[in-house]
C-alpha cells in the first residue's frame, strides 16, 4: 500500500452516506479510548456519523471493551502493530463518510467540534483538510499540533535560535506555530491527532504514506494536499483535548528519536540528496545541543529528566 492509493466509491451503497467517518487507531489505550468514544457519541452535533476503530494488536482488552460497550462501532483488529499510517489507511478504505476525521485514541472531542468542522468545510470547498484547536488537559494550547513545513531554515530556527529571535524573522520561525489565533487561519500542516479531510481531496492526493510508521505522516499528507491544489486550515472554534504521546510512552519513550527520523524522512522524500544531507546535519547539530543541555540539567540538578531524555534518544536510534 502506498500514498497514491485512493478511496473506493461507495455511492451505490443503499445505506445513507454519513457526514463524517471517524477513524481511531488504538494500541493498548483502553481507558482513554473509552473516554474518546464516549465523547464522540456525546458530541456528534446532529451529524450522521460512523466510527471505525482500528486496533493494532492491543493486549489490554481494548478490542473486547469496544465490542461490549460500543456495539455500533466498526472494529478492525490487526494481528500486529502496523503503525499509525497503515492503520488509518485501513479505516479509510472502509469509510463511507463525506468527510474523514482522524482522531487519536487519547483525544477527547469537545461539544460542537465535529459540527463546526463540517459546517466550515461545507462553506469553504477549497479546503482539503481542516483541524481544530488542540489543547492539553489543563486547557492550554498544544503547540505541536500545527506548524510550518520542515526546511533547512525552519529547522535551524527551531533547534539553534532562541524563540525571541525566531519571532522576528518568519523565514527561521521554526517548525511549530505556537500563536493562539482567534479565528480561522491557513497553515502548512496540522497534526493527525485530530484532522478532518474532505473525501474528494483524499481521492485526489491519496491516503497517508504507509511507509511512515509514526510521526510526520500528517505533515506529508498536508504537503501533498497543498501540492494537489487543496488548502489546509486551522479552525480554533472547534476544540479537541489531547493527552498526547501515550502510545509512544509504552515503547520506552522513543518519541525524540522517532520524531527526528520522521523529519528526516519527510524532507528526504520531497527534496534532493544534497539538501537532505544539509537538513540532516542541522537535525544532528540541533539534537546534539539538546543532548548537551539535558546532560547539564542532570549534572546541576535542575531537572530529573535530562538523562532520561538522553537515554530515550539513543535507545530509539539503536532500536529503530
Amino acid at each position: 500500500m502506498n500514498a497514491s492509493e485512493t478511496l473506493t466509491n461507495s455511492d451505490e451503497d443503499p445505506i445513507p452516506i454519513p457526514d463524517v467517518s471517524i477513524i481511531i487507531v488504538n494500541w493498548n489505550l483502553g481507558q482513554v479510548l473509552r473516554e474518546c468514544l464516549e465523547s464522540v457519541e456525546r458530541h456528534s452535533g446532529g451529524l450522521l456519523t460512523e466510527t471505525i476503530v482500528v486496533d493494532n494488536a492491543s493486549r489490554d482488552g481494548s478490542p473486547e471493551m469496544v465490542e461490549s460497550k460500543f456495539p455500533g462501532v466498526k472494529l478492525l483488529r490487526n494481528n500486529e502493530n502496523v503503525g499509525f499510517s497503515r492503520a488509518n489507511n485501513q479505516g479509510m478504505r472502509v469509510a463511507r463518510g463525506r468527510y474523514i476525521f482522524l482522531l487519536n485514541s487519547d483525544a477527547v472531542v469537545a461539544a460542537d467540534a465535529l459540527s463546526s468542522l463540517v459546517a466550515f468545510m461545507d462553506e469553504n470547498m477549497e479546503l482539503g483538510v481542516c483541524g481544530p484547536r488542540v489543547v492539553n488537559v489543563d486547557g492550554t494550547l498544544q503547540v505541536r499540533a500545527r506548524g510550518r513545513y520542515p526546511s533547512i531554515a525552519t529547522a535551524a530556527g527551531h533547534f539553534l535560535l532562541p524563540r525571541s529571535w525566531r519571532q522576528r524573522v518568519p523565514l527561521i520561525s521554526g517548525i511549530y506555530d505556537d500563536e493562539d489565533y482567534a479565528g480561522p487561519r491557513m497553515v502548512d500542516w496540522l497534526s493527525g491527532c485530530a484532522l478532518m479531510a474532505r473525501r474528494e481531496a483524499v481521492e485526489s492526493v491519496g491516503m497517508l504514506d504507509a511507509e511512515v510508521f509514526m510521526y510526520c505522516e500528517d505533515v506529508d499528507w498536508c504537503y501533498r494536499m497543498r501540492l494537489g491544489g487543496w488548502k489546509v486550515c486551522y479552525l480554533p472554534a472547534a476544540r479537541v483535548m489531547h493527552y498526547g504521546g501515550l502510545s509512544m510512552k509504552q515503547q520506552q519513550g522513543k518519541i525524540v528519536a522517532a520524531h527526528a527520523r520522521g523529519l528526516a524522512a519527510f524532507y528526504g522524500k520531497h527534496h534532493g540528496k544534497k539538501a537532505t544531507v544539509i537538513f540532516k546535519s542541522v537535525l544532528w547539530l540541533g539534537y546534539s545541543m539538546k543532548a548537551a543541555g539535558w546532560i547539564i540539567e542532570a549534572l546541576v540538578g535542575t531537572s530529573s529528566g535530562g538523562m532520561d531524555k538522553l537515554r530515550r534518544l539513543f535507545k530509539g536510534r539503536n532500536t529503530g
